[in-house]
């Protein structure tokens, strides 16, 4: 075969080994002797997706002196700011062409490159480069295989050993429970859709638990001037039950079915068995600021129970202090004034920079008393309202009072000494008022 009958086969000259067509010639017979040869297409490169945020990071447990690890504060999770980069994208490559035998250009398969995900949450493509993902919104970043969810709730499953205590500055969602032993404490809500069992929480907004509130066995013997709550919430807290447990909340306080033996202060109104639920509270001390709705107080084993509503003798002996405070400072700067109009007067008896100095002080001193004394005015006019509504603080309990239950509205108290059926009390004159039972 010489090159004209290549040539005329529409082989390349260009890929042809001519090296090898001579051997071809000196061998005999010929066979499986390539002469001609394609340079093959590269293939394109994928894109590639580098996260450049972590959503958590496992780090050593800290051991003591002793040689024991703390293993519940091993989990960091992240939180980013709004415009943190979040994923830088590579985009793919179309490879190199390759050319057969005929000279003819052999196209390469170029890599894959599907983009960014579809519908991610919380993030945006950078104006400046598209290849670059970033945060909309302040909240934990969740990695995918393309892209970036911003959530500003942090999801886990449960709360316990694989996930140690959780401290985040956002909310929370647990989709099972909250073990024995673990801490949550987070800037906004926390939503359990299990239960609670021996653990600390805290919320800056609502706590909500699905399941119920398993506490501390010795919350029957608390006392309330040194309570450690165990749950607090800067708003609501939600449960189904609570059990030897201590609650504190800014707003209101809902449960569905009962308060045993636990120590619950709420900020405005604490609701047991609202809508729906037994409602009932037994031992321990419940109070709330405004309002207390249940439908049982006490039980048949006679058990110690304590409810109370409004807090009017402690807003009133504040508001005295306060009037004491303002009195005391307004005597404070007649005093001042008469020295100053004294000094004043003699000005032309004693003269010179001592005289001058001591009136400008006396003068600053008296501008400092008059502004603490519009504070103390703007705290008292602000207390108004609150009186108001302490006035109107109430305590109801729409079936049965059991002996032995305690009830508490503005500092007026009445034990029960025997079963009493259910009605609306108010603070009366000298004592508690039974009001009729609203249908």
């Amino acid at each position: 075969m010489c090159s004209s009958d290549l040539a005329e086969a529409g082989v390349s000259e260009a890929r042809v080994d001519q090296e090898m067509v001579n051997q071809g010639f000196q061998r005999h017979p010929v066979k499986d002797l390539c002469i001609a040869q394609a340079i093959l297409p590269i293939q394109g490169n994928d894109a590639l997706y580098l996260p450049l945020v972590e959503s958590e990071r496992i780090v050593p447990p800290d051991v003591d002196d002793c040689g024991v690890a703390e293993m519940m504060n091993t989990h960091q999770f992240f939180l980013v700011e709004v415009g943190a980069p979040l994923m830088h994208r590579v985009p793919a490559t179309e490879g190199e062409a390759g050319v057969d035998v005929t000279g003819q250009e052999m196209k390469p398969e170029p890599g894959n490159d599907p983009g960014f995900t579809k519908n991610l949450t919380g993030v945006e493509i950078s104006p400046e480069d598209s290849n670059v993902l970033l945060a909309a919104i302040k909240g934990h970043p969740v990695v995918l295989k393309n892209g970036v969810n911003i959530d500003a709730t942090l999801h886990v499953d449960t709360v316990d050993v694989k996930t140690g205590n959780i401290i985040f500055d956002g909310s929370l969602e647990v989709k099972g429970d909250v073990a024995t032993g673990m801490t949550i404490d987070v800037t906004g809500d926390v939503f359990i859709k299990g239960g609670v069992e021996g653990a600390v929480i805290k919320a800056g907004h609502s706590i909500k638990i699905g399941g119920g509130i398993f506490g501390q066995k010795d919350a029957e013997r608390l006392d309330g001037d040194d309570i450690e709550y165990k749950i607090q919430a800067g708003s609501d807290i939600e449960a189904k039950f609570v059990h030897l447990s201590t609650l504190n909340a800014g707003n209101n306080i809902v449960v569905k079915e009962y308060i045993c033996h636990s120590y619950v202060k709420s900020g405005n109104q604490l609701l047991v068995g609202h809508k729906a639920g037994k409602g009932i509270v037994f031992g321990g001390h419940c109070e709330a600021l405004h309002f207390v709705g249940i439908n049982q107080l006490g039980n048949e084993a006679y058990m110690s129970t304590h409810v109370t509503a409004g807090k009017l003798n402690e807003l009133t002996q504040v508001y005295r202090n306060l009037e004491k405070e303002l009195a005391t400072r307004s005597q404070e700067a007649a005093q001042l004034e008469a020295i100053l109009q004294k000094t004043q007067g003699n000005a032309s008896v004693v003269l010179g920079k001592i005289s001058l100095d001591k009136s400008e002080k006396i003068r600053h001193t008296i501008a400092a008393i008059h502004e603490k004394m519009e504070r103390t005015q703007e705290l008292l006019r602000a207390m108004e309202p609150e009186f108001a509504l302490q006035e109107k603080a109430a305590i109801t309990v729409t079936r049965r009072i059991y002996p032995n239950a305690v009830m508490t509205i503005n500092g007026m108290t009445t034990r029960f000494s025997e079963q009493t059926s259910g009605a609306t009390w108010v603070q009366g004159a000298d004592d508690l008022v039974k009001q009729k039972k609203k249908e």
